[in-house]
């Protein structure tokens, strides 16, 4: 019974772990500089909603906009990804010298969406088509 009784405490108790990993959070509690992002690049459009995360001792932050875009931030409010669906990502949140890549390779396509890795950047064109970069900009390859 004492077996029994223990084993329902640590189902219950990882339940409740589970659910505390996901939460909807209001504006007010985005760090400052993912406030400051949001503000800069969107400011005509509207949050939806957003959801924290505990992601390896952190939180991450999941902005969705009523435009159907989606923003993810680390626990500092550092950009980690964002994904516009069909419309162009704005102008100055993809690197310069990755702009400039596609711009010369790819003229007629538009960067829909950029994520941050730890060693090296991804972004995709409207087409589907993904551009690899390191952190410094340079092309590393490509997959369509």
């Amino acid at each position: 019974m004492k077996k029994i009784v223990a084993l329902l405490a640590i189902i219950t108790c990882s339940l409740t772990a589970c659910a505390d990993r996901h939460q909807m959070v209001s504006y007010a509690n985005l760090p400052v500089q993912a406030q400051a992002f949001v503000e800069k690049y969107f400011k005509s459009a509207d949050v939806s909603y957003i959801e924290r995360e505990l992601e390896n001792l952190h939180y991450e932050y999941k902005v969705y906009l009523k435009n159907a875009t989606e923003i993810e931030f680390d626990h500092q409010g550092n950009l980690k990804s964002i994904d516009c669906r069909v419309t162009p990502i704005p102008a100055g949140i993809v690197p310069e010298m990755v702009m400039q890549y596609v711009t010369v390779h790819f003229p007629n396509h538009i960067v829909v969406e950029y994520a941050i890795g730890f060693r090296r950047i991804t972004i995709e064109l409207g087409t589907g088509i993904e551009l690899f970069f390191d952190l410094e900009g340079n092309f590393l390859g490509m997959d369509d």
